[in-house]
């Protein structure tokens, strides 16, 4: 498979689009999950490192990296990169969906907490993450 490299200006916009809606989709279901996690309970007088550790996110990650591989390796396959369903799902829906950036974001006040705990869980969302796609992949391998 060749990839087409060169976008004519209509195909660049709509696969602008593309991206920007699956993103849109993507990035707005996250929210929606990660904010389940942020509902109000009973709380103790004092934090401990774990509760400061975004689980949701991390779930979020683990399971868009398993989902975008297996795709990538299955159905999607033969797709050339610049196909609007690739760009659409991939690079948008599971681009917007997962968030490494948005964890280390959320592990910097974790930081504060515990540097030994926040040193594990990034090193564990980094490892869980290449464990996923491998996962993903290993259904594809003969």
């Amino acid at each position: 498979m060749h990839a087409n490299v060169t976008l004519k200006p209509r195909e660049f916009v709509m696969a602008l689009s593309s991206a920007a809606l699956g993103g849109f989709c993507g990035t707005l279901l996250r929210d929606l999950l990660t904010s389940l996690e942020h509902l109000p309970s009973p709380t103790l007088n004092s934090v401990t490192w774990p509760q400061e550790i975004p689980w949701m996110l991390l779930g979020i990650n683990v399971v868009g990296a398993f989902l975008a591989t297996r795709l990538l390796r299955g159905p999607l396959r033969h797709h050339d990169p610049n196909d609007r369903t690739r760009i659409l799902v991939i690079t948008g829906f599971f681009g917007g969906l997962t968030s490494y950036s948005g964890l280390f974001l959320s592990l910097s006040a974790l930081w504060h907490v515990c540097v030994g705990g926040c040193l594990a869980v990034a090193a564990g969302a980094v490892l869980s993450g290449v464990l996923a796609g491998w996962l993903g992949l290993m259904r594809f391998r003969r």
